[in-house]
């Protein structure tokens, strides 16, 4: 086994087996912090994000075609919180057609020979996280993690964010962030967050929320969408929503039947009540784009 411990530094340790660089990055475990701050910067390969029950709270394997350029890392201690930061840095140009992974809903997943980047992180401390994707694919599984804030921000890049295993944060979110340039954003069982405020940037892009699990927060959502889509499931939805929409001419909104307008733009659904401690609250401007929910 290849690995370098680290606590308070960082770096990449690599091994060279058929032509690939295999490497593996750890932030060791330590009573002299009690969070996580990470960032981590896609290039354009592939990069899981994964729960685990390993103490540790970062680790992360590593399969790269390149022979010099290593992922540039840090790693410092400030006021009891480890902040880590990894950048997937490629010093090639690939010319061959994209590749794709299959990878059906976090479930199984069939790699290709490109660069792939495995990141394990810990249940037993809570973590800040930051995602910044500009090309490639991302998969991102938060199941049972103890996330405080999450951020993600996506170029060209399509990101898929869940739940896989059904198990909600372990405590209450105060942001979740996402950003969509041009790119695609998947998010699944958003109500598995416990976010209480989920604020929401589309460009050119597409966002996919998924509200069919029943949230045990209040939530606010704020979403802003200029030319691109957001697509909003709440079929099942056990939640009460109430939607606020800002729209143009230019803009395409449609609400399905199972929401009732209480006056111009100001939608409910069955579930409403305006005192509830469980009320998702959709507050959504819209320029030129699509806003679509989805409902029985």
């Amino acid at each position: 086994m290849w690995r370098i411990l680290l606590l308070g530094l960082s770096g990449f340790i690599g091994l060279s087996t058929y032509g690939q660089i295999k490497k593996h990055y750890t932030v060791e475990n330590s009573k002299t912090f009690d969070k996580v701050d990470i960032t981590l910067s896609g290039g354009s390969g592939t990069c899981f994000v994964r729960p685990t029950p390993n103490s540790n709270p970062v680790n992360i394997y590593g399969k790269s075609q390149s022979q010099t350029q290593n992922p540039a890392c840090q790693s410092i201690l400030v006021d009891r919180v480890q902040q880590v930061s990894v950048n997937f840095l490629e010093d090639r140009v690939d010319q061959s057609p994209v590749k794709k992974v299959s990878f059906n809903v976090f479930g199984s997943e069939e790699e290709d020979e490109g660069d792939q980047w495995h990141v394990y992180l810990s249940k037993k401390k809570p973590v800040l996280l930051n995602l910044n994707y500009g090309m490639g694919d991302a998969y991102v599984d938060l199941s049972g993690l103890s996330v405080e804030k999450l951020k993600v921000n996506t170029g060209s890049a399509d990101v898929k964010v869940g739940y896989v295993s059904g198990q909600y944060n372990q405590q209450e979110m105060d942001t979740f962030s996402i950003k969509v340039d041009l790119g695609e954003l998947e998010a699944r069982h958003v109500a598995l967050s416990n976010a209480r405020n989920i604020i929401a940037d589309v460009g050119f892009g597409t966002l996919f929320l998924d509200f069919t699990d029943n949230s045990k927060v209040k939530s606010m959502v704020t979403a802003t969408v200029g030319a691109g889509s957001l697509i909003v499931n709440a079929t099942n939805a056990t939640n009460p929503i109430i939607i606020y929409i800002q729209n143009s001419p230019l803009c395409r909104i449609k609400i399905p039947k199972g929401f009732t307008e209480i006056r111009k733009n100001v939608f409910v659904n069955n579930n409403y009540r305006e005192d509830a401690n469980n009320l998702i609250t959709f507050n959504v401007d819209v320029t030129m784009g699509n806003i679509i929910f989805k409902s029985n």
